[in-house]
């Protein structure tokens, strides 16, 4: 974001334009003209239609600078008068220069706003990457799940007036995010937060788990309800791999390095919840039962069975050994199975993680589809003492669930990329 100090010179030169300053009218020109083009490129797809659609922008602003109440606002006044510029530059042109079907890319977040396209959203990812939790569940449902204000402010017990003035809150700290990186990008040709673009899209895709209606969200809703007992506890999507290395990174690494999504030379993007969960826990003398869900991502080509962002819950207990027997984990998991896939037959092998000194693994077949899907094991002394606790006294077990698998089985849809889109009746 722009210092208090620019933010400040930026209001003075507005002030002094609408006295009439041509000068200073000059200089807003200047200090803005690379977001104003790179919305012009957006829309128009023309760099040199982009470079009229600029010159009209000013001529614009400048008539009715005086107009603007507020200084502060003059970049998302300026911004929404570039993209209606080019927006109608666009329509004036559709019938020589472009198809009927290309859609505008350029999110306009305002309030009349109820879904973004997917281009919308991409554009969006990096503003999305700085919102809090809370606010990206709510972005999740009004522009991925189509939610209305009515329904948004009674699931969050507010009034609509209430909730209108969370969700403008919510824009305008999207809009000034891409209003930063439009100008960034302009100038240094680099992706919005400094990522990569492909992290970036990525980690902006929606989280499933906060839609209810989704295939996703109805299952981790059922699980959630089993395991009430557990503590949630939130993770960080991007881990420094360099600093987990020094203590138990490579006992968690269990997928070829290829399938990892670098962000940089040091940091990645979660490929479980089960590296940032142990990473991010600590005994504090009493049993720990915990509850994560979120996205993970691994490098892949995506088909039925596979996504390169996917979502997965993460259960974890550490307690007496006497107490924490994983048969009676194991126990528990196959009821959970049941839960969510009566009727279904299950196959359990065991398997090896380097983190655990017993695992195993469950397939389940439904409906002549059999899939993998949940994975748990009691994790090594040496885990165990890196969460503080005495492996003499004390044992910790895991259990991974493959939502997004076990959303298509319960729901019987056959290919888990159709699962983000799918709606399930209440």
């Amino acid at each position: 974001m722009a210092s208090s100090s620019a933010v400040q010179a930026l209001n003075e030169l507005v002030v002094r334009a609408q006295q009439g300053d041509v000068q200073s009218y000059g200089h807003l020109v200047q200090a803005t003209q690379g977001m104003v083009f790179a919305i012009g490129c957006r829309v128009l797809r023309d760099s040199s239609l982009a470079e009229d659609a600029s010159q009209e922008t000013y001529l614009r602003a400048f008539r009715r600078i005086r107009d603007l109440d507020d200084p502060a606002a003059f970049l998302s006044w300026l911004r929404r008068i570039a993209i209606t510029v080019a927006t109608n530059m666009r329509r004036a042109r559709r019938g020589t220069f472009l198809r009927l079907d290309d859609g505008i890319d350029v999110p306009v977040l305002d309030g009349l706003e109820t879904r973004w396209s997917d281009s919308q959203r991409q554009q969006l990812a990096g503003a999305l990457l700085t919102l809090t939790r809370d606010e990206r569940r709510l972005c999740d449902r009004r522009y991925h799940g189509g939610w209305s204000t009515a329904r948004l402010a009674r699931e969050a017990g507010v009034d609509e007036a209430a909730m209108r003035k969370r969700l403008q809150r919510v824009r305008d700290r999207l809009r000034k995010e891409i209003e930063v990186s439009e100008q960034h990008e302009m100038n240094s040709a680099q992706s919005p937060r400094d990522l990569p673009s492909r992290i970036v899209e990525l980690l902006a895709r929606p989280q499933l788990t906060h839609l209810p209606e989704n295939p996703v969200g109805q299952t981790v809703d059922i699980l959630r309800t089993f395991y009430a007992q557990c503590v949630p506890v939130d993770l960080p999507e991007v881990v420094d791999l360099a600093d987990a290395r020094t203590t138990i990174a490579n006992d968690a690494m269990y997928i070829d390095t290829t399938e990892l999504h670098y962000v940089d030379e040091r940091r990645i993007l979660r490929y479980d919840l089960t590296l940032p969960l142990l990473l991010n826990t600590r005994y504090a003398g009493a049993p720990l039962s915990l509850w994560a869900e979120g996205k993970a991502y691994r490098r892949c080509s995506s088909d039925a069975t596979h996504l390169e962002a996917f979502h997965q819950a993460e259960v974890f207990w550490l307690g007496d050994r006497e107490h924490l027997d994983p048969w009676r984990i194991t126990g528990q998991v196959l009821q959970s199975v049941d839960l969510l896939l009566p009727g279904c037959t299950v196959r359990i092998v065991p398997t090896r993680y380097p983190m655990c000194t017993q695992a195993w693994e469950l397939a389940a077949e439904l409906d002549g589809r059999s899939l993998e899907v949940i994975a748990w094991g009691v994790f090594t002394d040496r885990i165990v003492r890196h969460v503080g606790a005495d492996p003499a006294r004390y044992a910790a077990v895991g259990v991974g669930y493959g939502l997004d698998r076990l959303a298509s089985l319960r729901y019987g849809i056959d290919d888990i990329r159709k699962v983000e889109a799918a709606i399930v009746k209440q």
